[in-house]
């Protein structure tokens, strides 16, 4: 039985207005054919295109920027899987097919200066040209769709253009294209039944060429007439967000200073918007763009929280850095955005605004300087622009991507990103109670669980709500948070978990967006004190023992509950049989380069050999070990290899390791001998975290000694020569996690429930409440997801129940996230 005390009359600080939101970047495809629901793929043609800074590699597939980040480009198409993944036919133009007809990039001749190729058409009689769409175009019986296409035309010639699939046309309309100059041509198209996989054919029955420079199919049902898919949309609305942060994410850096993202590129008329080819492997026309991201925020009551680019394309990825005109030309660049957002209509970009629809100012409330930039280069740059807009537009909020305090730079609040397993986050419920309450305001900008065996799955969200409880514990710092990565167009996949999965006609939550869900749509106006106490879960591990070395490393005897441990796999180094024991060696250089550059924790300078199988878990393990003097090795404990995150597993298939042991996938615990001083570790992100202070052993030199652990998977016990060292507890987790917020007339408690068991919470609190109460639910098995099968397995239920008091009991279900809404007897 968990317990619970509530001191309603001990407010701690107010919450945080604007606490939770939402980050959307342009990631598996989520702009075109997603929230902006154009249905024609490529239909500027220039997916093919490589911009400037980018060499097309021998072998066709992937690309190479100038500074040297590589990528799969599949002649335009994306990642490979995607083209097999979705059985996508060869094409010279991705997603545009011909029949009796030529196609051919024209790259000269083109619609305006912002268009980079126009689709040279050459009909023979009943010639056609046909898009696939992303994997399909979806229309809906009585439906209308709205399509335009530039296009000129030396002799005139007519075209019939139709939505249909498998030869059955379900709408279609003519035209006839004449003319030397780009002409616009427009139709409706109202769609005769359902269909999920059609396509549009442009055909032409007498033959002739036409020169086409922009087209466009898009819905005309878009969520309040603004251009944005309705059920996406109603989504994000269900989750009662305060701000929107935009438009990334790396995109904002982009790989080369062609691909960086620029203000001045997302506004205006869609057809001369040039495309950008973003880090996630694809082109996007930016038909979702500043305009569209400010329209959105007011349609759902959000704050606009901009992410400008600071001058550097992505660190992540062999970064370039923008120096003299260009770097001033950035800054510029972001000034000009906040002027299109909140300038007066007689502005520059204030004008361009009116004439896009809307004469009055937007908001622009924050504006983060760069993405996940770092480093003096990054304060050089984040200084410039803080100024800048400081000076002009004192009353936004600025947020910096690292700590720049700490080296005297300005910063009002600091973005941090986590991306890691379920028991990550469970275990840092209280990471930020101890946080400098005099430095700047925290945004986590970016959470989730990423890896793991739970990724997208019920217990991930158990996970990741006990780390939101504690970011609610601490709102007078913590004033900002949202999730990453929001949309994922399941058919192009970059990265997972994703919280909005859609194909062409549907969409669903994970578990964790009704986690937000139910977070957003529960606040209170106050954070009380408030104390819990129950029972532990400890982080699952298994896997055996390991060895490393950064030299040659004597051992002999290895034992594992009483028999010969044996060496499964030689990740780094070999070992060796002496007649002395067994001799483990450092990796030779065919393991070094295949190793270097690509697996970042895995360090070549040292050996690595893994004993025993994954299933063999707690136990005893011991080995002799000659320590020479000031010597260095670390012994591994729970030797297994993790579930990699899905982005990099594409990593390493990128890069050409497949293999189904490396030296990346194992991190054990590590005890770590340095001459007499040891320390217990485990791998984190940017630095190791040490699970005991060091602490010294007794060894002699020159001699071997027995060094071995045992554990029961809740204890670690070291060994030196048969003699207890330490006794660490393995890291673990709160089984039961709260917080308390209150409004004048309501307490709301939200929990996580950790067991598979019912747990009883034992709730006190220092005021009267109503017998009656409300509770959100979200449970089920630690396994659970949602598919298009069954979208709503794991969804948020609303339940009606009674007996509350100042002392009851809430039971709690398995695996469970509550909201419990107590209605007080007397104000407050």
């Amino acid at each position: 039985m968990s317990k619970l005390k509530i001191k309603t009359k001990e407010r701690r600080f107010e919450t945080a207005r604007d606490l939770y939101g939402i980050f959307f970047e342009d990631i598996n495809r989520a702009g075109d054919g997603g929230l902006y629901p154009e249905m024609l793929r490529n239909r500027s043609f220039e997916d093919s295109v490589l911009p400037e800074g980018y060499i097309q590699q021998e072998d066709g597939i992937h690309v190479k920027t100038v500074s040297g980040w590589m990528d799969e480009f599949c002649n335009g198409e994306g990642l490979c899987r995607w083209v097999k993944g979705n059985n996508i036919p060869e094409t010279e133009i991705p997603a545009w097919y011909t029949h009796n007809a030529k196609m051919e990039l024209e790259l000269t001749d083109t619609l305006n200066e912002h268009r980079d190729a126009a689709l040279r058409m050459q009909f023979e009689k009943d010639g056609s040209l046909t898009n696939t769409g992303y994997c399909g175009i979806s229309v809906k019986a009585g439906e209308s769709y709205s399509l335009y296409l530039f296009a000129k035309a030396k002799e005139e010639i007519g075209l019939d253009v139709a939505i249909e699939y498998q030869g059955k046309v379900l709408t279609g309309n003519s035209l006839v294209v004449s003319g030397q100059e780009y002409t616009r041509y427009d139709m409706k198209l109202t769609a005769a039944e359902d269909c999920h996989e059609a396509q549009l054919t442009i055909s032409c029955k007498e033959g002739g060429e036409v020169l086409l420079g922009f087209i466009s199919l898009m819905p005309d049902n878009t969520y309040m007439g603004h251009g944005l898919r309705t059920d996406l949309v109603e989504k994000l609305k269900g989750m009662s967000p305060k701000f929107m942060r935009f438009p990334g994410g790396c995109i904002v850096e982009g790989t080369t200073p062609s691909t960086a993202m620029r203000f001045r590129d997302t506004v205006g008329p869609a057809w001369e918007r040039p495309s950008k080819l973003f880090v996630w492997h694809y082109r996007s026309t930016l038909g979702l763009g500043f305009h569209e991201y400010l329209q959105l925020c007011e349609d759902l009551g959000m704050e606009p929280l901009y992410v400008c680019n600071c001058g550097m394309t992505c660190q992540g990825r062999k970064s370039v850095l923008l120096e003299g005109e260009a770097l001033d030309e950035m800054v510029q660049d972001t000034l000009d955005a906040i002027e299109y957002a909140i300038g007066s209509k007689e502005s520059k970009w204030g004008r361009l605004r009116a004439s896009m629809g809307h004469p009055e100012p937007f908001k622009m409330t924050y504006l983060e300087i760069g993405n996940e930039n770092w480093g003096p280069d990054y304060e050089k740059r984040y200084n410039m622009i803080y100024k800048k807009v400081k000076e002009l537009y004192p009353q936004i909020k600025t947020i910096a991507n690292e700590h720049v305090e700490k080296n005297g730079c300005p910063a009002e609040c600091v973005d941090e990103h986590f991306y890691n397993t379920t028991e990550f986050f469970a275990e840092r419920v209280n990471y930020y109670d101890d946080y400098d309450r005099k430095g700047p305001k925290i945004f986590v900008g970016e959470v989730a669980v990423y890896e793991g065996n739970y990724m997208g799955q019920l217990y991930a969200a158990l996970g990741e709500a006990a780390f939101l409880m504690g970011i609610e514990k601490n709102q007078d710092i913590v004033t900002l948070a949202s999730y990453a990565p929001l949309f994922e167009n399941v058919n192009y996949r970059a990265w997972y978990p994703n919280l909005i999965r859609f194909n062409n006609h549907q969409s669903l939550g994970i578990p964790t967006y009704y986690v937000w869900k139910m977070f957003g749509q529960n606040r209170g106006e106050y954070v009380v004190r408030s104390e819990d106490e129950g029972g532990r879960v400890y982080r699952p591990r298994t896997g055996m023992a390991s060895l490393k070395s950064n030299k040659e490393l004597r051992f002999r005897n290895p034992i594992w509950n009483g028999e010969e441990a044996k060496i499964t796999h030689e990740l780094m180094g070999h070992v060796q049989d002496t007649e002395d024991g067994r001799l483990l060696q450092l990796p030779d250089e065919e393991q070094k380069k295949e190793f270097h550059s690509i697996l970042e924790w895995a360090d070549e300078t040292k050996s690595f050999v893994v004993f025993g199988e994954e299933d063999q878990t707690y136990g005893r393990f011991e080995t002799d070990i000659f320590v020479e003097e000031n010597a260095y090795f670390e012994l591994g404990i729970f030797s297994a290899r993790m579930v990699r995150s899905y982005y990099e597993e594409q990593l390493m298939i990128t890069a050409g390791v497949e293999k189904e042991w490396d030296a990346a996938l194992v991190r054990p615990f590590l005890w770590k001998v340095n001459g007499g001083q040891c320390s217990l570790e485990e791998f984190g992100y940017m630095h190791d975290n040490k699970l005991t202070e060091d602490f010294a052993i007794s060894v002699k030199p020159g001699e071997y000694h027995r060094f071995g652990y045992e554990t029961d998977g809740k204890q670690i016990r070291l060994y030196v020569d048969g003699e207890l060292q330490k006794e660490i507890s393995i890291p673990y987790g709160p089984a039961f996690v709260s917080v308390v917020t209150d409004t004048k007339d309501e307490i709301i408690i939200k929990a996580v429930n950790f067991a598979g068991d019912v747990d009883p919470v034992s709730i006190t609190l220092d005021c009267q409440v109503q017998g009656d109460y409300t509770v959100t639910l979200l449970s089920g098995e630690k396994g659970d997801e949602n598919s298009f099968e069954e979208p709503e397995k794991v969804k948020n239920i609303t339940v009606n129940m009674h007996g509350a008091s100042s002392e009851f009991v809430y039971e709690a279900p398995p695996y469970s996230v509550s909201a419990l809404r107590l209605k007080k007897c007397e104000a407050f």
